[in-house]
This record gives structure tokens, C-alpha cells and sequence, in this order.
């Protein structure tokens, strides 16, 4: 099997927290493999087809080419074990297995301390110090103010604090780093000495990383999973801070013009596994590394409802998973064109729905409603 083979390992069915809960009735995993090359699907379909365990081994294309079967969860974890030529995928199998069974227990490695968590989703305020931000654009350009919001933010819930200079909206223009860190370092500075919580910052520029970083930010934040700066990847890793990759297809600008894709789930899935693989080859810890699919950027409202309708599809990568829905303009246009401001309950279902399919954060701009709405939602997960 060729090197550059790219390969994406799926578990589709069923939804783990369905699974978890009905063991005993010893349900069938439905998985996936997906190939770029007929000839390396058809070499692994044949290795399959020799595991008296497996069942409904099937080879589909075009491509991507698929190779699906079924196996008991119990039988599930002998199949790397019996993949020994063919070490890519065996550990795409045996990581992806994992990442399906782990549920609410994290640890993140920030730059001095761990920070861990256990079956309670984490909660991120939204800070945005921008003037043209699609919800709350202008209202915390003066440092005092955005350290009261900052304040405030975490006194109705907030265990992170993300702070965003450059607006990300459809169609927003990109801004210099140097105006990115003449709007973001002054509050940096003056909510590191004030909060208790951690700080994230919402940047995809290496400069202002670096400088965020050296005030007191202790997560990136980064909408393009480390693709627009091509130094990101190697100053996160020296930074030894954790970073969010997600998922965006093409540039703020110009990503909502017309965006398609064949399987929006498998293709948003295998793009963030190849970022997570260029991000450890940068050298950056395993412990440091989240994903995002990243809604609302370079999707149409049907494919946003998708990513949440199936979120646990990325568990398979492993890593916490991070859903940002506030006040999306899916939303909006769902409710018949309601203005940000008035999309609270609108929120309230797609936070819901994120929390209950796998979610481990949610990125949210009105912290009290939300971070109640989470409670609920972490109940009715994780059993009380």
C-alpha cells in the first residue's frame, strides 16, 4: 500500500451514546474504511474477508473506495491485532476505537498545568473585540469593557473565555496582525490578571499566537486548522499550548459561495485527521490537540444540520470535539429570519443537540442561558 495513500477509518453506526446504554443487547458496529485507490481497497477487503468474525464485508466505490463491515463490539478490538501488514490502518482502527468508547474524561496539557474535565461539557464565552463581528460587533473595542464582559462571562458560567480579534463572519475581510494584536493584547493582558478561568484566543495568524501566548492566552484557537499561516503548526508546537483545529472550506471571505460536498461528514472528517497528522508531525503533544467541524464555515444549512445530526462520527479521531452554533445564520433562517439577538432558543436546541451527540465544548455567546441548557443536556448524557 502506496504512502500516500490516504486512507479514513468510520464507525457509522451506531451512535455510541445509544450503544453504551443498550450493551447487553450486544448491537453490531457498522464500519468504514475509506481508500483514494481501488487496488488498496480491494487488498484490504480480501484481508477481511479471511476474519471469520466479520460480517457484511463490502467493497463500494467511486471513490472514495469504501470498505464496510460489521463485527461485535466485543470482536471489534481484535482487528488491528490481526492487521500487522498493514500498520496505517491498524492504528486508525485501534485509536478510532478508543476515541468511540472514551466519553467526557479529558486532559489538556496547557503551557504550565493540566487541565482536565469529567462528563461536564466545557462552556466558552465568546469575547469578540471587533468592530464588525455578526452578533456583538464593537460593543468591547475598549479593554475596560471587554474585561467586564470577560468578568461577567465567566460569573454565569464560563470555564474558557475566547477572545477573538478579526471577525470570521461570511464575507468579513481579513485584518493585518498588527491590528489583530493592537485590539486583542490590551485585554489579554487585563483579563489574565483578573479571571480564574482559562483564556483561548480566536486567531490564524502565528505573530498574534505568539504575542497572545506571551499575555497570558493559553489556547489557539485556529479556523483553519493551521492552513492560512504556514508557521502556525511549528509555533504552536514551541508555544506548547493547545490549539483547535477546524474545519473551513476556503477563506471567510468567500467560503458560503456555493459550497458542495459529496459526504459532508466523511470529507469534514478525513480533512481534520490529515491536520491532526501534520499537526503531531510539527511536534505537537497529543494532549494539546482538539477538533472543530467547523459550522457555518463553507457549509449550507443542510450540511450544518448534518455535522450535528452525526457529531459522533469524529469521536473516532480521539480527540475532544469542540461545536460552535451560537447565534449561527442557519439559525436565523430556520426561524424565519430572526436577527442574532433574538436566537437564544434557537441556540438552546442546537447546543442541546451538541451536547447529547458528543460534543466535549460549546462555543457560545450567551453563557447564563447556555451554560443551563448544559447542565440538562449533561444529564440526560451522562445519566445525572
Amino acid at each position: 500500500m502506496a504512502e500516500s495513500e490516504k486512507l479514513s477509518f468510520r464507525i457509522l453506526h451506531p451512535d455510541p451514546v445509544d450503544f453504551f446504554r443498550s450493551v447487553s443487547l450486544a448491537p453490531d458496529l457498522h464500519c468504514r474504511m475509506e481508500f483514494s485507490s481501488s487496488s488498496s481497497a480491494s487488498q484490504f477487503q480480501k484481508i477481511l474477508r479471511g476474519l471469520s468474525y466479520l460480517r457484511q464485508v463490502r467493497l463500494e466505490g467511486p471513490k472514495p473506495f469504501r470498505v464496510s463491515w460489521s463485527v461485535s463490539w466485543a470482536q471489534s478490538f481484535l482487528i488491528h491485532k490481526s492487521l500487522t501488514s498493514l500498520p496505517l490502518i491498524a492504528r486508525q482502527i485501534e485509536l478510532g476505537l478508543k476515541g468511540y468508547n472514551q466519553e467526557g474524561f479529558w486532559k489538556l496539557r496547557l503551557k504550565n498545568k493540566e487541565y482536565s474535565w469529567n462528563r461536564q461539557t466545557q462552556i466558552m464565552g465568546v469575547l469578540n473585540i471587533t468592530p464588525d463581528s455578526f452578533s456583538d460587533g464593537g460593543r468591547y473595542l475598549n479593554p475596560t469593557k471587554a474585561l467586564e464582559q470577560a468578568l461577567r462571562l465567566e460569573k454565569e458560567g464560563a470555564d474558557w473565555i475566547d477572545v477573538g480579534g478579526e471577525s470570521t463572519r461570511p464575507g468579513a475581510r481579513s485584518v493585518s496582525a498588527a491590528e489583530e494584536k493592537k485590539r486583542v493584547l490590551p485585554v489579554l493582558k487585563a483579563c489574565a490578571k483578573r479571571l480564574r478561568v482559562p483564556i483561548s484566543v480566536d486567531t490564524y495568524k502565528s505573530e498574534v499566537a505568539r504575542a497572545a501566548v506571551g499575555e497570558g492566552a493559553q489556547m489557539i484557537n485556529d479556523i483553519s486548522a493551521m492552513t492560512l499561516d504556514k508557521r502556525m503548526a511549528k509555533t504552536i508546537a514551541a508555544l506548547k499550548v493547545p490549539v483547535v483545529l477546524m474545519h473551513m472550506k476556503g477563506k471567510p471571505r468567500t467560503m458560503q459561495k456555493n459550497p458542495a460536498y459529496l459526504d459532508v461528514v466523511g470529507e469534514v472528517l478525513s480533512y481534520l485527521r490529515r491536520r491532526l497528522e501534520v499537526a503531531r508531525q510539527a511536534g505537537i503533544a497529543e494532549e494539546r490537540l482538539l477538533i472543530d467541524p467547523g459550522l457555518g464555515f463553507g457549509k449550507t444549512d443542510a450540511h450544518n444540520l448534518e455535522l450535528l445530526r452525526r457529531l459522533w462520527e469524529f469521536k473516532v479521531l480521539g480527540k475532544p470535539i469542540l461545536s460552535g452554533p451560537s447565534r449561527k445564520a442557519m439559525i436565523g433562517r430556520l426561524l424565519g429570519g430572526l436577527p442574532p439577538d433574538q436566537r437564544v432558543e434557537g441556540t438552546a436546541a442546537a447546543v442541546t443537540v451538541s451536547v447529547l451527540k458528543g460534543a466535549d465544548f460549546v462555543r457560545v455567546h450567551d453563557v447564563q442561558s447556555m451554560a443551563r441548557v448544559v447542565k440538562i443536556a449533561d444529564a440526560i448524557r451522562y445519566g445525572g
